[in-house]
Protein backbone atom coordinates (compact mmCIF):
# COMPACT_ATOMS: atom_id res chain seq x y z
CA UNK A 1 0.00 0.00 0.00
CA UNK A 2 3.01 2.25 -0.19
CA UNK A 3 2.41 5.10 -2.88
CA UNK A 4 -0.74 3.57 -4.38
CA UNK A 5 -3.45 5.03 -1.77
CA UNK A 6 -5.86 8.17 -3.32
CA UNK A 7 -3.73 11.04 -1.43
CA UNK A 8 -0.65 9.80 -2.75
CA UNK A 9 -1.57 9.19 -6.41
CA UNK A 10 -3.61 12.59 -6.34
CA UNK A 11 -0.63 14.34 -5.37
CA UNK A 12 1.28 12.17 -8.02
CA UNK A 13 -0.86 14.09 -10.81
CA UNK A 14 -0.76 17.23 -10.25
CA UNK A 15 0.58 19.28 -13.06
CA UNK A 16 0.45 16.51 -15.52
CA UNK A 17 -1.11 17.29 -18.75
CA UNK A 18 -4.59 15.83 -19.39
CA UNK A 19 -5.65 15.12 -22.99
CA UNK A 20 -9.12 16.82 -23.82
CA UNK A 21 -11.78 13.89 -23.90
CA UNK A 22 -9.93 11.48 -21.65
CA UNK A 23 -10.29 13.27 -18.10
CA UNK A 24 -13.35 11.56 -17.29
CA UNK A 25 -11.63 8.28 -18.04
CA UNK A 26 -9.26 9.29 -15.65
CA UNK A 27 -11.58 10.42 -13.16
CA UNK A 28 -12.87 6.67 -13.20
CA UNK A 29 -9.63 4.87 -12.81
CA UNK A 30 -8.81 7.28 -9.80
CA UNK A 31 -12.30 6.38 -8.11
CA UNK A 32 -11.41 2.64 -9.05
CA UNK A 33 -7.84 2.57 -7.68
CA UNK A 34 -9.32 4.27 -4.63
CA UNK A 35 -11.86 1.57 -3.94
CA UNK A 36 -9.25 -1.08 -4.70
CA UNK A 37 -7.10 0.57 -1.94
CA UNK A 38 -9.88 0.31 0.79
CA UNK A 39 -10.93 -3.25 -0.16
CA UNK A 40 -7.13 -4.00 -0.06
CA UNK A 41 -6.41 -2.13 3.31
CA UNK A 42 -10.12 -4.11 4.63
CA UNK A 43 -8.79 -7.54 3.89
CA UNK A 44 -5.54 -6.45 5.61
CA UNK A 45 -7.01 -5.76 8.96
CA UNK A 46 -9.14 -9.04 8.61
CA UNK A 47 -6.14 -11.06 8.28
CA UNK A 48 -4.43 -9.31 11.46
CA UNK A 49 -7.87 -10.25 13.03
CA UNK A 50 -7.10 -14.26 11.99
CA UNK A 51 -3.34 -14.10 12.93
CA UNK A 52 -4.43 -13.07 16.35
CA UNK A 53 -7.50 -14.89 17.26
CA UNK A 54 -4.83 -18.09 15.99
CA UNK A 55 -2.23 -16.46 18.49
CA UNK A 56 -4.72 -16.05 21.05
CA UNK A 57 -5.52 -20.13 20.98
CA UNK A 58 -1.91 -20.86 20.50
CA UNK A 59 -1.06 -18.79 23.80
CA UNK A 60 -4.45 -20.68 25.23
CA UNK A 61 -3.29 -24.38 24.45
CA UNK A 62 0.37 -23.26 25.81
CA UNK A 63 -1.46 -22.08 29.39
CA UNK A 64 -3.83 -25.09 29.82
CA UNK A 65 -1.43 -27.41 28.16
CA UNK A 66 -4.15 -28.95 26.18
CA UNK A 67 -3.80 -31.31 23.24
CA UNK A 68 -5.50 -31.16 19.82
CA UNK A 69 -8.36 -32.79 20.32
CA UNK A 70 -8.98 -30.83 23.56
CA UNK A 71 -8.23 -27.50 21.82
CA UNK A 72 -10.38 -28.30 18.69
CA UNK A 73 -13.35 -29.04 21.09
CA UNK A 74 -13.04 -26.04 23.15
CA UNK A 75 -12.66 -23.72 19.63
CA UNK A 76 -15.45 -25.51 18.06
CA UNK A 77 -17.77 -23.06 19.42
CA UNK A 78 -15.49 -20.56 18.27
CA UNK A 79 -14.92 -21.68 14.93
CA UNK A 80 -18.59 -22.28 14.45
CA UNK A 81 -19.37 -18.92 15.54
CA UNK A 82 -16.73 -17.31 12.99
CA UNK A 83 -18.19 -19.28 10.25
CA UNK A 84 -20.33 -17.20 8.74
CA UNK A 85 -18.37 -13.99 9.07
CA UNK A 86 -15.35 -16.05 7.52
CA UNK A 87 -18.35 -16.70 4.43
CA UNK A 88 -19.22 -13.17 4.47
CA UNK A 89 -15.17 -12.40 4.24
CA UNK A 90 -15.25 -14.43 1.12
CA UNK A 91 -18.24 -13.56 -0.68
CA UNK A 92 -16.61 -9.95 -0.05
CA UNK A 93 -13.08 -11.14 -1.22
CA UNK A 94 -14.48 -13.14 -4.61
CA UNK A 95 -16.43 -9.72 -5.16
CA UNK A 96 -13.75 -7.10 -4.62
CA UNK A 97 -11.25 -9.26 -7.03
CA UNK A 98 -13.69 -9.59 -9.99
CA UNK A 99 -14.61 -5.85 -9.15
CA UNK A 100 -10.44 -5.66 -9.20
CA UNK A 101 -9.89 -8.09 -12.72
CA UNK A 102 -13.05 -6.35 -14.49
CA UNK A 103 -11.44 -2.33 -13.65
CA UNK A 104 -8.06 -4.16 -15.09
CA UNK A 105 -9.69 -5.12 -18.00
CA UNK A 106 -11.28 -1.47 -18.43
CA UNK A 107 -7.99 0.71 -17.61
CA UNK A 108 -6.28 -1.43 -20.26
CA UNK A 109 -9.25 -0.44 -22.70
CA UNK A 110 -9.01 2.70 -22.03
CA UNK A 111 -5.42 2.62 -21.84
CA UNK A 112 -5.45 1.54 -25.62
CA UNK A 113 -7.59 3.83 -26.75
CA UNK A 114 -5.86 6.89 -25.51
CA UNK A 115 -2.93 5.50 -27.19
CA UNK A 116 -5.32 4.78 -30.14
CA UNK A 117 -6.20 8.79 -30.11
CA UNK A 118 -2.87 9.99 -28.82
CA UNK A 119 -1.13 8.30 -31.92
CA UNK A 120 -4.18 9.62 -34.72
CA UNK A 121 -4.02 12.83 -32.98
CA UNK A 122 -0.02 13.23 -33.68
CA UNK A 123 -0.84 12.06 -37.17
CA UNK A 124 -3.13 14.87 -37.80
CA UNK A 125 -1.08 17.16 -36.43
CA UNK A 126 1.70 16.37 -38.28
CA UNK A 127 0.39 16.63 -41.17
CA UNK A 128 -1.59 19.62 -41.26
CA UNK A 129 1.69 21.29 -40.36
CA UNK A 130 3.76 19.62 -43.48
CA UNK A 131 0.58 20.77 -45.71
CA UNK A 132 0.46 24.33 -43.63
CA UNK A 133 4.67 24.55 -44.84
CA UNK A 134 3.98 23.45 -47.98
CA UNK A 135 1.10 25.98 -48.77
CA UNK A 136 3.34 28.78 -47.46
CA UNK A 137 6.23 28.06 -49.34
CA UNK A 138 3.62 27.60 -52.65
CA UNK A 139 2.71 31.09 -51.50
CA UNK A 140 5.67 32.47 -51.24
CA UNK A 141 6.98 31.60 -54.40
CA UNK A 142 4.44 32.83 -56.38
CA UNK A 143 4.31 35.87 -54.69
CA UNK A 144 7.89 36.73 -55.61
CA UNK A 145 7.17 35.42 -59.15
CA UNK A 146 4.63 38.17 -58.59
CA UNK A 147 6.77 40.96 -57.57
CA UNK A 148 9.40 40.23 -59.65
CA UNK A 149 7.32 40.58 -62.45
CA UNK A 150 5.14 43.77 -61.12
CA UNK A 151 9.28 44.85 -61.09
CA UNK A 152 10.13 44.79 -64.41
CA UNK A 153 7.04 45.64 -65.79
CA UNK A 154 7.43 48.92 -63.39
CA UNK A 155 11.23 48.85 -65.23
CA UNK A 156 9.79 48.29 -68.55
CA UNK A 157 7.02 51.51 -68.00
CA UNK A 158 9.72 53.71 -66.58
CA UNK A 159 12.40 53.36 -69.17
CA UNK A 160 9.65 53.98 -71.71
CA UNK A 161 9.06 57.18 -70.07
CA UNK A 162 12.18 58.31 -70.00
CA UNK A 163 12.74 57.50 -73.81
CA UNK A 164 9.37 59.18 -74.27
CA UNK A 165 10.45 62.58 -72.65
CA UNK A 166 13.53 62.59 -74.62
CA UNK A 167 12.14 62.06 -77.57
CA UNK A 168 9.90 64.93 -76.36
CA UNK A 169 12.37 67.44 -75.58
CA UNK A 170 14.29 66.64 -78.91
CA UNK A 171 10.89 67.51 -81.04
CA UNK A 172 10.68 70.38 -78.65
CA UNK A 173 13.73 71.78 -79.18
CA UNK A 174 13.76 71.30 -82.60
CA UNK A 175 10.25 73.10 -82.89
CA UNK A 176 11.99 75.86 -81.24
CA UNK A 177 14.83 76.14 -83.84
CA UNK A 178 12.15 76.05 -86.58
CA UNK A 179 10.28 78.40 -85.20
CA UNK A 180 13.30 80.84 -84.49
CA UNK A 181 14.09 80.14 -88.27
CA UNK A 182 10.68 80.86 -89.57
CA UNK A 183 10.69 84.44 -87.61
CA UNK A 184 14.08 85.28 -88.54
CA UNK A 185 13.17 85.45 -91.96
CA UNK A 186 12.39 89.27 -92.85
CA UNK A 187 10.76 88.69 -95.97
CA UNK A 188 8.11 86.28 -94.49
CA UNK A 189 7.86 88.60 -91.46
CA UNK A 190 7.43 91.90 -93.36
CA UNK A 191 4.87 89.33 -95.58
CA UNK A 192 3.22 88.40 -92.15
CA UNK A 193 3.09 92.65 -90.76
CA UNK A 194 1.94 93.52 -94.26
CA UNK A 195 -0.94 90.91 -94.00
CA UNK A 196 -1.92 92.02 -90.52
CA UNK A 197 -1.84 95.94 -91.53
CA UNK A 198 -4.10 95.11 -94.42
CA UNK A 199 -6.76 92.69 -92.65
CA UNK A 200 -7.10 95.74 -89.80
CA UNK A 201 -7.52 98.33 -92.57
CA UNK A 202 -9.80 96.19 -94.54
CA UNK A 203 -12.15 95.69 -91.13
CA UNK A 204 -11.77 99.74 -90.39
CA UNK A 205 -12.79 100.51 -93.85
CA UNK A 206 -15.65 98.31 -93.60
CA UNK A 207 -17.24 99.43 -90.24
CA UNK A 208 -17.18 102.88 -91.88
CA UNK A 209 -18.82 101.74 -94.54
CA UNK A 210 -21.65 99.61 -92.97
CA UNK A 211 -22.11 101.35 -89.77
CA UNK A 212 -25.55 99.01 -89.54
CA UNK A 213 -24.25 95.95 -89.17
CA UNK A 214 -23.64 94.99 -84.97
CA UNK A 215 -20.17 94.54 -83.63
CA UNK A 216 -20.78 90.84 -83.03
CA UNK A 217 -21.66 89.69 -86.06
CA UNK A 218 -19.88 86.76 -87.38
CA UNK A 219 -18.97 88.98 -90.75
CA UNK A 220 -16.21 90.79 -88.38
CA UNK A 221 -14.77 87.61 -87.46
CA UNK A 222 -11.06 87.19 -89.35
CA UNK A 223 -9.83 84.83 -91.84
CA UNK A 224 -8.71 81.75 -88.70
CA UNK A 225 -11.70 83.01 -86.79
CA UNK A 226 -9.67 85.00 -84.52
CA UNK A 227 -9.53 88.20 -83.26
CA UNK A 228 -6.02 89.63 -82.72
CA UNK A 229 -4.87 92.01 -79.75
CA UNK A 230 -5.64 95.47 -81.09
CA UNK A 231 -9.23 94.65 -82.47
CA UNK A 232 -9.93 93.37 -78.71
CA UNK A 233 -8.44 96.78 -77.53
CA UNK A 234 -10.81 98.72 -80.10
CA UNK A 235 -14.24 95.92 -79.46
CA UNK A 236 -12.87 97.15 -75.75
CA UNK A 237 -13.23 100.55 -75.87
CA UNK A 238 -16.04 100.83 -78.50
CA UNK A 239 -17.97 99.41 -75.51
CA UNK A 240 -17.20 101.78 -73.31
CA UNK A 241 -17.70 104.84 -75.47
CA UNK A 242 -21.04 103.42 -76.31
CA UNK A 243 -21.93 102.68 -72.37
CA UNK A 244 -21.05 106.55 -71.82
CA UNK A 245 -22.79 107.93 -74.68
CA UNK A 246 -26.14 106.18 -73.66
CA UNK A 247 -25.64 107.21 -70.32
CA UNK A 248 -24.95 110.61 -71.52
CA UNK A 249 -28.25 110.40 -73.84
CA UNK A 250 -30.39 108.92 -70.95
CA UNK A 251 -29.83 111.82 -69.22
CA UNK A 252 -30.11 114.25 -71.84
CA UNK A 253 -33.46 112.51 -72.70
CA UNK A 254 -34.73 113.12 -68.83
CA UNK A 255 -33.52 116.66 -69.08
CA UNK A 256 -35.48 117.36 -72.38
CA UNK A 257 -38.80 115.81 -70.49
CA UNK A 258 -38.40 117.86 -67.61
CA UNK A 259 -37.43 121.25 -69.72
CA UNK A 260 -40.17 120.17 -71.82
CA UNK A 261 -43.33 119.68 -68.75
CA UNK A 262 -42.01 122.80 -67.31
CA UNK A 263 -43.20 124.45 -70.63
CA UNK A 264 -46.15 122.74 -70.83
CA UNK A 265 -47.66 123.35 -67.46
CA UNK A 266 -46.55 127.42 -68.40
CA UNK A 267 -48.94 127.23 -71.17
CA UNK A 268 -51.71 125.54 -69.72
CA UNK A 269 -51.31 128.39 -66.37
CA UNK A 270 -50.99 131.33 -68.98
CA UNK A 271 -51.00 130.47 -72.26
CA UNK A 272 -48.09 132.50 -73.82
CA UNK A 273 -45.12 133.48 -71.93
CA UNK A 274 -45.29 137.07 -70.31
CA UNK A 275 -43.21 138.59 -72.89
CA UNK A 276 -45.13 137.73 -75.75
CA UNK A 277 -42.36 135.09 -76.69
CA UNK A 278 -43.51 132.01 -78.32
CA UNK A 279 -41.87 128.34 -76.67
CA UNK A 280 -39.31 126.67 -79.07
CA UNK A 281 -40.47 124.81 -81.75
CA UNK A 282 -38.99 121.03 -81.50
CA UNK A 283 -36.24 120.34 -82.58
CA UNK A 284 -36.37 118.29 -86.13
CA UNK A 285 -35.23 114.74 -85.98
CA UNK A 286 -32.26 114.92 -87.69
CA UNK A 287 -31.16 116.76 -84.35
CA UNK A 288 -32.41 114.87 -82.14
CA UNK A 289 -30.10 112.61 -80.36
CA UNK A 290 -30.73 108.57 -81.28
CA UNK A 291 -28.66 105.86 -81.60
CA UNK A 292 -28.73 106.22 -85.30
CA UNK A 293 -27.14 109.85 -84.98
CA UNK A 294 -24.44 108.64 -82.63
CA UNK A 295 -23.27 105.85 -84.43
CA UNK A 296 -23.30 108.96 -87.75
CA UNK A 297 -21.48 111.38 -85.29
CA UNK A 298 -18.76 108.89 -84.27
CA UNK A 299 -17.89 106.96 -87.74
CA UNK A 300 -18.78 110.29 -89.53
CA UNK A 301 -22.04 109.77 -91.26
CA UNK A 302 -23.21 107.58 -94.03
CA UNK A 303 -20.26 106.85 -96.84
CA UNK A 304 -21.66 107.62 -100.41
CA UNK A 305 -24.72 110.28 -99.08
CA UNK A 306 -24.89 111.99 -102.53
CA UNK A 307 -28.25 113.71 -100.39
CA UNK A 308 -29.60 114.58 -97.11
CA UNK A 309 -33.43 115.13 -97.05
CA UNK A 310 -33.35 115.90 -93.52
CA UNK A 311 -34.59 112.67 -92.08
CA UNK A 312 -31.59 111.17 -90.82
CA UNK A 313 -32.13 107.40 -91.96
CA UNK A 314 -29.75 107.71 -94.90
CA UNK A 315 -29.87 105.16 -98.39
CA UNK A 316 -31.16 102.42 -97.77
CA UNK A 317 -28.22 99.35 -98.10
CA UNK A 318 -29.31 96.47 -101.06
CA UNK A 319 -29.79 93.08 -99.49
CA UNK A 320 -27.34 90.95 -98.13
CA UNK A 321 -26.40 87.98 -99.89
CA UNK A 322 -26.76 84.16 -98.04
CA UNK A 323 -23.50 83.53 -98.22
CA UNK A 324 -22.74 87.64 -96.18
CA UNK A 325 -23.28 85.74 -92.80
CA UNK A 326 -20.53 83.09 -93.17
CA UNK A 327 -18.39 85.23 -95.04
CA UNK A 328 -15.07 86.18 -93.16
CA UNK A 329 -14.43 89.46 -94.58
CA UNK A 330 -10.74 88.54 -96.15
CA UNK A 331 -9.18 90.60 -98.39
CA UNK A 332 -8.91 88.07 -101.44
CA UNK A 333 -5.09 87.50 -100.29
Amino acid sequence: MNGMNSANMQGAMVGVPVPAGQSSELVLIYQMVDSLSAQLATNQRTLEEVISCVGRIRARARSQSLGNEELINQSADEVKAQEADLDTYISVLNEAFDKARYSRDQNAALLGHFATSMSTMLRQFHEYKAKHVADVSAWHKSYRAQLAEARAENSNLRDQIWEMQAHAGAANEKLRNFRKKYDENETRWEKRVETRAMKQELRFWKRMAMPHVADDDPYWSDDDDLVDVAEKRRLIELQRITAETHAAAVAQLAAAQAELGEITGNDEDGGDQGDGVPPPAPAPPSTMLTPHNLMQQLVGGVPMQRSDDGNGTGPTPPPRPLSAASSTGSSGQ
